[in-house]
């Protein structure tokens, strides 16, 4: 595995193509070529269109058990592939997006599922930021958990660091 190649091209996704009004992002392959040109293997920019076309499959495959909401004091157990890749801190910050209503369960899920997806050995709450924005973009309606999200980003900017 690298160290976050994939992650560097999907960031540039969103903040060139993402970010734009529909109409003017390119056709894939226009993209692949500007992706190219920027300096990004192919290897790194044909994982990274497969890991977006994941997370759009998803979005639009149907409802399933992780949809409906978790009984009160449920409580979610890592799996210990998940626990060799999810730093504690990743796991703290996954908690603080669902204690601050920024994701749903299956949002969680979603999260957890393509930052394992990532090229990195061990995924780090940079990471695990950039994956729960674009999980949010890839979801329809989500305004006011941008607007938790933001709350939350800024609130930890604040924060001093002993």
């Amino acid at each position: 595995m690298t160290t976050g190649s994939v992650l560097k091209v999907l960031i540039y996704v969103y903040d060139h193509y993402m970010l734009a009004d529909p109409a003017e992002v390119p056709e894939r392959h226009h993209m692949l070529e500007d992706l190219q040109k920027r300096g990004f293997s192919v290897s790194e920019v044909v994982h990274a269109m497969e890991w977006l076309s994941a997370l759009v499959a998803d979005q639009r495959a149907s409802p399933g058990p992780a949809d409906m909401e978790p009984a009160p004091g449920a409580l979610r157990l890592f799996a210990d592939g998940e626990l060799s890749r999810l730093s504690a801190d990743c796991r703290a910050f996954l908690m603080l997006m669902d204690c601050q209503h920024v994701l749903t369960a299956r949002q969680r899920e979603l999260v957890i599922e393509r930052a394992l997806a990532l090229d990195v050995d061990e995924i780090d709450v940079e990471q695990l930021k950039w994956v729960v924005l674009l999980v949010l973009s890839s979801h329809p309606g989500q305004e006011l958990a941008f607007a938790r999200f933001e709350s939350v980003m800024s609130a930890d900017a604040g924060t001093v660091r002993h």
